[in-house]
């Protein structure tokens, strides 16, 4: 066939005129013998556009594309001639368009464009199949693609092969876990679905033993896309899955038994509380922290006495991980109960093992109700550092100003620990920023009360020389913030400190007080 020099583009504009099968003609010439990539490429583009006005055209062309696919080696081309095959939408496309998506090393970018002419030209479900299929695939826009496509199917039908391919397929985990995205994506889009798509309900029940079994293997508290989905699939088979989920509790595979306990949590199944109980003492941490993480999301208080059990131990150190988790999940669960009464908590601040008064302490601090203040303040007379530490801490937490005369009185002491009174500047200073807007207002005792123990402060910052510097620069972040002209002077005596960080904090602290004076005086 004679080379034209005429462009591509220029014989599609003027097809008329040289007449539908001259211009095809011309374009498959350029195709065929042409050395320029470019041009090949815009021929292949204009005959497809050509192609779709003329049936006979059609015919011809389609060979030509389905011939550079399979055989051109060039990635470009195989590419447009796959894209040509979706403008032209002969179905007979369909078939070497799969055919180089079985291809074993096949370019992700031919496959995409594969895949878009396969829409293109049909989206039975063959076509779905396959596309679901590719939900794994390592290529990103490929797997974005394709679920976008197959979320624009109708619910019943996208739901229903979904469900089917995670019955009878042997899919990798990556594959269920993209599948059960896909699933709980297309399940939230439905309003009311019970009510208005109750045969889905009814497909998902008759599924909910491959739902679950899938879910349940694949199941990443790191991945909360994953987890999310899996409640919103879950929760709608909440009644018809809890024995399921339940009996999974009783399982040897710690995997399975692990994500149970996770997701009997995320759906609070109180009937699974006994058993969450008993799974606190397995071999395996894993199972025991997610036990103790879902009684919290639960929230049935009448397990606090049996957390608080487990915490009443001699050394906190032997399960400090365990004590931890504990204490979070008490907080927890008080949080979910505002109305409930904490008198559990109360007498174990009287018992007489030292680490649960700790833990409890710091329960109360977490908690952060005034009514604790009172409770607290009596725990500071016990003699022991970690529970002084942890009591001082809630104390700050709270935020009241109520406990600053105890809080002063243990800076004061010369013979508190240079740790306990560290602890004790920091809680004075949460409570300074807790009440501190309120005493620029109307609370005029609150002022008094701030104003007078920031003198204390002042005064005590005067008598530091052989304090601890950790205390120090606790005292010099509290005038920082909220000092006055007054804390100046006592500053500036910590500006010749033997410590350099002392030094720096303190002529800081000395400036950044002199700008807010400035600034309030004009």
């Amino acid at each position: 066939m004679e080379k034209t020099k005429i462009r591509p583009r220029e014989i599609y504009q003027r097809s008329e005129e040289f007449g539908l099968l001259s211009s095809a003609n011309m374009l498959i010439g350029i195709i065929e013998s042409d050395n320029d990539n470019k041009r090949r490429l815009e021929s292949i583009k204009y005959l497809a556009l050509i192609s779709d006005i003329s049936a006979e055209i059609k015919e011809g062309s389609f060979a030509i594309f389905e011939n550079l696919l399979v055989s051109s080696d060039q990635v470009v081309i195989k590419s447009e001639a796959a894209k040509a095959l979706g403008r032209i939408k002969h179905e007979k496309g369909l078939k070497p368009l799969k055919w180089i998506l079985e291809q074993n090393q096949i370019n992700d970018q031919i496959k995409l464009t594969a895949l878009k002419a396969i829409k293109e030209i049909r989206f039975h479900e063959p076509e779905v199949e396959l596309f679901i299929h590719e939900l794994d695939d390592s290529f990103k826009p490929i797997r974005d693609f394709v679920s976008v496509q197959l979320l624009s199917l109708s619910p019943n039908k996208l739901v229903d092969l979904l469900l089917d391919s995670l019955k009878n397929r042997k899919l990798s985990n990556y594959h269920k876990m993209e599948s059960i995205k896909l699933l709980a994506n297309k399940l939230s889009s439905i309003n009311n679905i019970r009510r208005k798509k109750p045969e889905i309900l009814t497909n998902l029940i008759f599924y909910k033993k491959a739902l679950l079994s899938a879910i349940i293997h694949i199941l990443s508290k790191d991945d909360t896309e994953l987890m999310n989905s899996a409640f919103i699939i879950l929760k709608l088979l909440e009644k018809e899955i809890e024995t399921d989920l339940i009996r999974l509790l009783l399982v040897d595979d710690i995997l399975v038994k692990k994500n149970a306990t996770i997701l009997i949590g995320k759906l609070k199944l109180k009937n699974a509380v006994d058993l969450l109980l008993t799974n606190l003492d397995d071999i395996d941490n894993e199972v025991r922290f997610a036990s103790i993480e879902s009684l919290s999301e639960i929230g049935d208080k009448s397990v606090v006495p049996e957390l608080l059990n487990i915490l009443d131990i001699e050394d906190l150190d032997a399960d400090l991980d365990m004590s931890l988790y504990i204490a979070d999940a008490i907080k927890k669960i008080y949080l979910s109960n505002k109305d409930a009464s904490y008198d559990c908590l109360y007498s174990c601040l009287n018992r007489q093992n030292n680490t649960i008064r700790e833990s409890v302490a710091f329960i109360l601090g977490e908690i952060g109700n005034d009514e604790f203040v009172n409770h607290l303040v009596d725990l500071l007379n016990v003699k022991n550092v970690d529970i002084q530490k942890s009591t001082i801490i809630a104390l700050g937490k709270i935020g009241s100003v109520a406990p600053l005369d105890n809080l002063i009185k243990i800076l004061e002491d010369r013979n508190s620990y240079w740790l306990i009174k560290k602890v004790t500047v920091d809680a004075i200073f949460s409570i300074f920023q807790n009440n501190w807007l309120r005493a620029k207002g109307d609370e005029k005792v609150i002022r008094g009360i701030l104003k007078k123990n920031l003198a204390i402060l002042v005064s005590y910052l005067g008598s530091t020389a052989e304090e601890n510097y950790k205390v120090k620069l606790s005292l010099i972040k509290l005038l920082e913030t909220y000092g006055n002209e007054q804390s100046l002077s006592e500053l500036l005596k910590l500006v010749n400190d033997f410590h350099r960080v002392v030094r720096i904090h303190a002529s800081n602290a000395i400036k950044r007080i002199q700008k807010r004076l400035e600034l309030e005086n004009n």
